[in-house]
Formats: structure tokens, sequence, C-alpha cells
């Protein structure tokens, strides 16, 4: 079956074009959280800067300098490969002693500080990220354009799953598919990475349903993130358990997933909760400027929201493409 990935955009006067990542200083990420750090305790915590390599690279790259194991090393988000990032990571020691941090740095890492800590570093501890981008190559109605980043500064834009979460051409969603059928085994990670995928998948296209019929706005405005609800909560308010998972959905919700009953049966069978999601993200501390064909934009979004689907709302974009010697 063919998954459509292609989600529609609340804003339909998208008047410019434009090209993002053409290198890695144009998309920059910043992990915000707060921390107190007694420096005593078990982890070590770092707050590194990381430059064209992803996150699980680095975490490995801890892990061999510490002499630990991969799953002792914490972290809170995952972060783009091609981009320009500072991210936290802890590391669990024991009564290890400490390794030289500084024999980290090279051109790719720097280790910007550490302190210990009595906590292991947990997923989505964070609580935003602050997003500086740069757009280049930027043609079409600059009008329209400064008219899309005040609306957007200003209402939102919709919460979509970016691109990232499914992989390359969708592969994310369909691998999820063919795991749940037996069809390939996927180890931990990949099975978190597959489940995520088909529940994103989800969630978008009851998103685009709501930016279709212009509810999207609505308040409360969330949308559900697939699974089952808690056995004592469905006994209490419905007779009847729903096999499908479906129980407590909207007529809407409930018309898109009996569309795609491999991933639902799926879900549920893997006892996802059902979950929710917000439809609208709404960018904090949002500036921009433009100067001859280059757009900046600097941004906070809570944890989960994607700077891409940001994006999609202003300008519609390409990504710089790589090329890479043959080895």
């Amino acid at each position: 079956m063919e998954y459509n990935l292609s989600f529609p955009t609340a804003n339909k006067n998208i008047s410019c074009q434009g090209v993002i990542r053409t290198c890695n200083e144009d998309f920059f990420v910043e992990e915000m959280m707060d921390v107190s750090l007694a420096d005593e305790g078990e982890h070590v915590w770092l707050f590194v800067e990381k430059r064209g390599e992803n996150t699980d690279f680095i975490a490995r790259k801890i892990a061999k300098h510490a002499g630990v194991r991969e799953m002792d090393i914490g972290l809170s988000g995952l972060k783009d490969r091609h981009a320009v990032t500072r991210q936290w990571f802890s590391v669990y020691l024991g009564n290890n002693p400490e390794p030289e941090w500084a024999q980290l740095n090279d051109e790719n890492l720097q280790v910007l500080s550490y302190q210990r800590h009595s906590h292991k570093l947990r997923r989505g501890q964070h609580y935003a990220n602050r997003f500086v981008l740069r757009i280049r190559d930027i043609k079409g109605d600059l009008a329209l354009l400064e008219q899309s980043l005040e609306a957007v500064s200003r209402r939102g834009f919709p919460n979509y799953f970016g691109e990232q979460r499914f992989g390359r051409n969708g592969a994310n969603v369909n691998k999820a598919v063919a795991m749940f059928k037996r069809e390939i085994k996927a180890t931990k990670s990949k099975r978190g990475f597959y489940l995520s995928a088909a529940r994103s998948f989800l969630f978008n296209r009851v998103l685009a349903e709501r930016i279709e019929n212009s509810s999207w706005l609505d308040r409360p405005s969330a949308g559900p993130l697939y699974g089952e609800l808690p056995r004592d909560f469905v006994d209490q308010i419905f007779e009847d358990r729903d096999p499908e998972g479906y129980v407590g959905c909207s007529q809407l919700e409930r018309s898109i997933f009996e569309q795609y009953p491999d991933i639902t049966k799926g879900l549920y069978a893997n006892r996802l909760k059902m979950e929710e999601r917000p439809l609208a993200a709404i960018p904090q501390e949002m500036t921009w400027t433009l100067l001859e064909n280059v757009l900046d934009v600097g941004f906070l979004l809570p944890t989960g929201s994607f700077a891409t689907s940001l994006l999609n709302e202003v300008v519609n974009y390409s990504v710089f493409e790589r090329t890479y010697p043959s080895e």
C-alpha cells in the first residue's frame, strides 16, 4: 500500500521558494533545559556542540571515550545530522574516574560544559528547542512572504511531524507495516522508530483532514497519537471494549483510522497507549530578517515540534543536494 506523505498546508498563499541546509551552519538547533547540576552523583552531564554528525554516532563516541556501555549514555532528543546542534548527554560512570572530556574535541564535536548529576538524562527532558535557520536563494513575492511570517508568529502553524520522522521516501512507515506482518525483524531501537513513524503518520493524516475542513485551530485543539485507552477508563465509560482500538475517537478520526487497518491493528497489538498531541504549535521569540535573497529566521519551539513544519507554512523549500565521493 502507498502511504501519502504529502500533507496540505494551512497557508494557501505561499509565494516564495528557497533552499535550506546549504551548509551545516544554515540549520542551528539548541536544546533548552532547566537543569540544576549539584556537581555530585554517578552521572556526568555533557553539553556539546556537534556539526554534521547524527546523535547516535556522538553517543557511541562518548561511550567509547568514557569506557562505558552505550546503554549508559542518556540523551534528551535526537538532532539533525546536517546541522550545528547543541544538546545534552549523560554518562553513567559510577565510581569510575572521570575521563578527560576535552580529548573528545575535534572539528565536528566540542564539549561546551560538563558536571556531575545524580540521575540519567531521559528522553524529552528538555522543554524547548531554539532554532536559527537560513533559507537561501529566496525568490517570489516578498510582501506575501512577510505576511506569512507574521501569520505564523501570531497564530502558529500545523504541528505536523516532519519528514525526518518517516525516513527516506517514507521508508519507516512501510517498515512498520512489514514488522507488524512479521515480514522483517527489528532491533529494539529500530522498532521504536517504526512504531513512532506509524503513529506519526496517522496523526498527520488526522491533522491534514482538520486543515481541509478548517478546524485545526478549534479549541480544544488536539489530535490522537493512536493506541488503546487505559482499561479502567474504558470500563468506566464504555460498556464494550472496541477490538480495533477506536473507542473514544471522533467520527473524523475513526474514518481515517479505518483506512489504514494494517497500521492501527499493528499499533494496537503492540499495546501503545492513546495519547494526545496539539494540532497547532506557536513559536516563541520568533524573529526574521530578509537581506537580498537570504532569509534568516529564529524561534523557540516546544519539544516534539518540527522546524520544517513551520517552514512549510512560509516558503516552498528544497533541501540542498549533497554529493558524496564514491568509496
